[in-house]
């Protein structure tokens, strides 16, 4: 039985990597990011022996040209963090990246791949660190708790540490689904019936439509709720979006074997979800569905921008499983 398991994890592992496109189709190796397996909470940067505060370089997350999920970077933002996470294991070692806005201590986005490869038997790790490839000084201080609420609320009534990139959507190993507990994968969501409701369900319904070739999502927020207001555990101010939304992109046969960006547009599929930061008692995703140019228009962003064949401008509810 375990050399089955074995001969099972390889043979996913390998067709993952070709659909995923491994490393980067480039040929730019991969960086050795301090605490990315073992998921440390401390702050990483250079040791020199002095007292000195350590360096964090700014990511450039472009050089990933074979990425498909990535969207437009804007790398001359002072505001803006980029990251890769990368974990032992993984297809070509990527777990998943992020946009993180030092500003209003959020991140703006994560995009990742999803395949049956990132799944297995982890359970959900649930331990809150602060991201070792950023200072801590500029992340939300929510590693003991959850934002801190309006006067008169309880802990969970309003708003949650809504994550980004799912806990469940890394169960292949401990060491990944550490990172997805990184303070720099949530943003201020709205808790009863959305964060645990419709965008929960968002969340497992994207399992119905994993395919060999890959799904590449960008989760993501916009906008600013001035009606409310919330801190981390020191009492800084967490900008609270307005709005959170959910892009995806795959193949339509979902067999190629083929790379996205070797495809052809009538070869693809994308469609996108749009939500208020509100409760949604329906608790049905694809009430909410629209095509990712309708959120590029909303949000100013751009999506998918190594697949300049992805099918943008339309969306098909019929080619979807989501309830």
């Amino acid at each position: 039985m375990k050399t089955k398991t074995i001969a099972w994890m390889t043979g996913c592992l390998a067709a993952c990597l070709v659909a995923c496109g491994g490393d980067d189709s480039n040929g730019i190796e991969i960086p050795k990011i301090p605490g990315s397996d073992s998921g440390s909470g401390s702050d990483s940067g250079s040791d020199s022996g002095t007292d000195q505060p350590p360096v964090f370089e700014r990511y450039d997350l472009s050089v990933h040209t074979g990425w498909a999920e990535l969207p437009a970077v804007d790398n001359d933002s002072e505001d803006l963090y980029y990251m890769a996470h990368f974990c032992s294991g993984l297809p070509g070692g990527r777990n998943y990246s992020i946009c993180y806005s030092a500003g209003n201590r959020i991140s703006y986005w994560s995009a990742f791949p999803l395949h049956d490869c990132y799944k297995g038997g982890q359970d959900r790790t649930n331990k809150w660190i602060y991201n070792p490839n950023l200072p801590e000084s500029i992340q939300p201080a929510l590693t003991k708790g959850s934002y801190l609420q309006e006067a008169g609320d309880k802990q969970g009534d309003s708003y949650s540490r809504g994550h980004l990139l799912a806990s469940s959507d890394r169960t292949v190993s401990e060491a990944a689904n550490k990172q997805t507990f990184y303070v720099t994968n949530v943003a201020p969501q709205w808790q009863n019936s959305f964060n645990g409701g419709v965008w929960s369900s968002l969340e497992t319904d994207c399992w119905n439509n994993i395919c060999a070739d890959t799904l590449y999502v960008v989760s993501g927020v916009w906008g600013e709720l001035t009606t409310a207001s919330v801190t981390d555990r020191d009492n800084r101010k967490c900008t609270v979006p307005s709005h959170f939304y959910r892009v995806l992109l795959r193949s339509k046969s979902g067999k190629t074997g083929k790379k996205v960006q070797d495809l052809t547009s009538d070869e693809l599929q994308c469609v996108g979800f749009w939500f208020e930061n509100r409760a949604y008692p329906s608790g049905k995703p694809s009430a909410n569905m629209t095509s990712v140019a309708e959120i590029e228009e909303k949000t100013g962003m751009t999506f998918f921008v190594n697949v300049p064949n992805a099918p943008k401008e339309t969306f098909d509810k019929t080619a979807w499983e989501f309830r």
